[in-house]
């Protein structure tokens, strides 16, 4: 990949500790147990689209709710990772499961608008991730054209090398520094360094392997705010399959990243 897309920094061979071969063997008996008898995952039921994202509240809180129906949550000393969510929009909740057992809910007192929602009382920012409806495009000029695969892969390749860094560091200051206005003026550096603190621990990394490409599929788009959708996904160092979703908005500086979200 041209030496890496010449903007990742070095390759580090990262060695998974005990702790980390315990967290990964936990997630895989837990994806395992969800399956049910038949040996068939149940399908889950996907989050609405308004929902997506990683949203943090002013104590700290971290609520992340994905597009497949899954989700975390960080709320005083109990922390609850890859559950089954539910959100029912008529009884204003959304409920958190592991197998079929309860392991948390929120109560909704305001659905999600303008990248806020309100939860048990508490209001929440959406810090990570992006807003597919609600997008603020104050300032910023038209998206214009698709930009081509040869443009897209240095832009990609910046955002991710920023973001790797970042979570290597554990801290968001110059990642942040880097998006665009737009985000800047919805969350601050220590919102982002809370919502992603879950990568921290897990030994990631994001470098991708020698010769490996960036893989845009499906192809990017210029959605109807103008922002441009792109979804990446490429083969890391650690020979795991990264799979970025990623949204940026032109501003005067050319394009800047708006949101940024890994899959499960």
């Amino acid at each position: 990949m041209n030496n890496r897309m010449t903007n990742f920094l070095t390759a580090r061979n990262s060695k998974w500790n005990l702790a980390s071969g315990i967290l990964v063997l936990l997630l895989l008996v837990l994806g395992c147990s969800r399956s049910g008898n038949t040996g068939t995952k149940t399908a889950e039921k996907p989050t609405p689209p308004g929902y997506v994202g990683v949203w943090t509240a002013a104590d700290g809180s971290t609520v992340t709710l994905r597009n497949d129906g899954s989700g975390d949550y960080k709320s005083g000393g109990k922390t609850v990772s890859g559950a089954a969510v539910e959100i029912d929009e008529t009884a204003k909740e959304i409920r958190f499961s592991f197998m079929g057992f309860d392991s948390g809910k929120y109560k909704i007192d305001q659905a999600p608008a303008n990248n806020r929602m309100k939860l048990d009382g508490m209001e929440y920012r959406r810090t990570g991730g992006f807003d597919a409806n609600d997008s603020t495009t104050d300032g910023v000029t038209t998206g214009g054209e698709i930009p081509t695969e040869d443009e897209l892969r240095p832009l990609v390749g910046d955002t991710l090398q920023s973001f790797d860094e970042a979570v290597k560091q554990k801290e968001f200051g110059d990642f942040y520094s880097n998006i665009s206005e737009t985000w800047q003026n919805q969350t601050t550096a220590a919102a982002l360094t809370e919502a992603f603190s879950p990568l921290f621990k897990q030994k990631t990394d994001f470098v991708p392997k020698d010769g490996a490409v960036f893989v845009f599929t499906p192809k990017p788009t210029i959605e109807k705010d103008n922002t441009l959708k792109v979804e990446v996904n490429y083969t890391t160092v650690l020979e795991k399959k990264a799979v970025f979703h990623l949204r940026y908005i032109k501003e005067a500086a050319g394009w800047k990243l708006l949101g940024i979200r890994l899959n499960p």
